[in-house]
């Protein structure tokens, strides 16, 4: 199945590294007009380069801003600034996230009150911003990113999975008032995904291989695993599919 994105212009919130990079590749390579928005440290700023310089390669229409999924007024300006541009806003995917491991006991309301900014209210503030561009172009698709760690209650930090759990409920509220106006919403949910947020969480390499060996399809997740099934549901071909959780976690969450 061919999917195509030609003429689309999209956003994804958090597109420096890990799942959120490999969504705009995959944009990209569909035909979208793709923008990111990332933090200014290094390592985002190192990421974007090397995006940018992969999509040029390509021809692919393309541009970051440094905005932190927090900042409503940033993210409002960069909506509204790519949708005069490009003529239109067609998708957005809210791919920010940060966890780490901390005992619940030992969380803080100041900390749960960042984590749950991170994970959720950003997500609250990048698809408030967009909608009125989505609505402009006649429609459009919401990806956003949870964690497969609702389920089982994941392995520590009670604020993540919180988080992530209450974007549930705001997939269901966007398709409930917005799917009559064209407007799609989908949640997917990865588990044991590759990334560099992973490999800080188990540095040790014999650790990894014994969680993929944990996992039914005896293999780690690919960020690419996770930006196909982002891709297919902001795509015409998802065009019947609103208000949904999609796992990514080769069977883990349900089977391991």
């Amino acid at each position: 199945m061919l999917v195509e994105m030609k003429n689309k212009s999209v956003v994804v919130v958090g597109g420096a590294r890990g799942i959120g990079a490999a969504v705009v590749r995959l944009l990209g390579a569909a035909g979208a007009r793709v923008a990111w928005t990332h933090l200014g440290n290094p390592a985002d700023l190192a990421g974007s380069a090397e995006l940018h310089r992969q999509l040029a390669q390509a021809g692919v229409a393309c541009c970051d801003r440094a905005v932190d999924c927090t900042d409503e007024p940033g993210t409002v300006a960069l909506l509204r600034d790519l949708a005069q541009q490009w003529q239109g806003l067609h998708g957005l995917v809210y791919a920010a996230g940060f966890t780490s491991p901390v005992s619940f006991m030992d969380l803080t309301a100041a900390e749960w009150r960042r984590v749950v900014d991170i994970n959720l209210t950003g997500a609250f503030i990048a698809a408030h911003a967009a909608m009125p561009h989505l609505r402009a172009a006649g429609g459009g698709a919401l990806a956003l990113i949870g964690s497969a760690a609702i389920v089982a209650g994941g392995g520590g930090r009670a604020d993540y999975v919180s988080a992530k759990a209450g974007l549930e409920g705001l997939n269901r509220a966007i398709t409930k008032e917005f799917a009559p106006a064209g407007i799609r919403c989908n949640l997917v949910h990865p588990s044991l995904i590759d990334t560099d947020l992973l490999r800080q969480r188990h540095p040790d390499p014999e650790k990894r291989r014994q969680l993929a060996e944990k996992v039914p399809l005896r293999r780690l997740g690919r960020a690419e695993d996770v930006a196909q099934a982002v891709l297919f549901l902001l795509s015409e071909q998802a065009s019947y599919i609103t208000g949904q959780s999609l796992y990514v976690d080769g069977g883990r969450t349900f089977c391991g």
